[in-house]
């Protein structure tokens, strides 16, 4: 999968899915473009367009579909954001497996 994050948050191609686990309270902002949203345990079909923000009100996993490409924010239920924590993470995970293929390849 391949999630691009840039100022306006995490951009997702069309039909790119998210899950988000235990957000309950998190906000999800749709920066740009369509998103569709549904909760488990959650009947609702949420669309978000640019501009529009969702608050998660159920708990366990939700999953944010981009209906077209766009970028979404991810805002915690104390109004900061969740994107560099994000980021750090990934960021940890891919220097992590450079490293990895560093070892590999030399060893050979």
């Amino acid at each position: 999968m391949n999630i691009e994050l840039n100022q306006d948050g995490l951009c997702l191609k069309a039909n790119q899915i998210v899950k988000m686990r235990g957000d309950l309270g998190h906000s999800i902002v749709c920066e740009r473009g369509t998103m569709w949203l549904t909760q488990h345990g959650d009947p609702r079909d949420i669309i978000l367009r640019a501009g529009e923000a969702f608050t998660l009100d159920h708990a366990g996993p939700a999953l944010i579909m981009a209906v077209e490409p766009g970028a979404i924010r991810i805002v915690q239920a104390k109004g900061q954001t969740r994107t560099p924590g994000l980021v750090a993470f990934l960021k940890s995970r891919l220097l992590g497996a450079r490293r990895n293929w560093r070892l590999t390849t030399t060893r050979a």
